[in-house]
């Protein structure tokens, strides 16, 4: 007979069950990309909004290069490592949303894959196995998604809200995504240090300079640019523990 105690995931995964049933627990099956589901978008009806920042950011004329850090320090995931995710079905208006969603997650993730940065995304079908989870955050005006940073929490989220499944977005929902991985990875706005705009958190400067960077805000969809993906393979090719300007970057081991 297994003597473990159950982790804190399953405890927390547990609680939610209890407090709103099993249905709650529900996940989406994995989606199948096809490449139809991949739309182009060249003009958007305004800049996109995210706030794992905390922050209303606007599009800015000047020039940055990637952020990282969160005040005391610099946190990513320990090179190599897969971050897990699944989907949960509940909130969604439905089942097609909660299926579009995960659909787009998936593009994403694969838009990171393929760029080989140092950190893999894979998808599971529960999320005791996960590191996040995609689900409905509900109705936040015109904020479309948001994620997390690098940390040592057993579950996180990433959320899409009402806004981002609307028609003149919805298309261009897994581009927001690509966005909100490059948080889950641990980059920050371009626009981070920008004295007009200085967010809660001290951010440090790294990689070349380009205002097209996939997380800075544009009327265009946010794009991978080959200088995020140079930038994010230098960072994650780095020692623990080096010091950029005074802050130290920290690994984190995906629970």
């Amino acid at each position: 007979m297994s003597t473990e105690s159950p982790s804190l995931k399953e405890i927390l995964l547990q609680s939610t069950a209890q407090e709103l049933g099993t249905e709650a627990l529900e996940t989406v099956a994995e989606p199948k990309i096809v490449r139809s589901a991949i739309h182009a978008v060249e003009d958007l009806p305004s800049a996109p909004v995210c706030i794992t920042q905390d922050s209303t950011p606007q599009n800015l004329a000047n020039h940055h290069a990637i952020m990282i850090g969160r005040g005391s320090s610099i946190p990513r995931w320990t090179p190599g490592s897969v971050i897990r995710w699944s989907a949960w079905r509940m909130g969604y208006e439905s089942q097609e949303d909660a299926d579009f969603a995960a659909l787009h997650l998936s593009i994403a993730a694969n838009v990171w894959n393929e760029a080989e940065v140092g950190v893999r995304f894979e998808f599971v079908p529960l999320a005791k196995d996960a590191n996040f989870v995609v689900c409905h955050g509900g109705h936040k005006g015109d904020i479309l998604a948001s994620a997390y940073f690098p940390n040592k929490k057993d579950l996180n989220f990433v959320y899409v809200y009402t806004r981002g499944l609307e028609l003149d977005w919805k298309n261009s929902l897994w581009s927001v995504f690509v966005h909100e991985l490059g948080h889950v990875l641990g980059l920050r706005h371009e626009f981070a240090m920008d004295p007009r705009r200085l967010e809660r958190h001290k951010a440090v400067q790294f990689g070349e300079a380009n205002p097209l960077s996939v997380m800075n805000y544009r009327r265009e969809p946010p794009k991978l640019q080959p200088s995020d993906i140079a930038a994010t393979r230098a960072f994650y090719q780095m020692p623990a523990g080096t010091m950029l300007e005074s802050t130290p970057v920290v690994d984190f081991v995906p629970q």
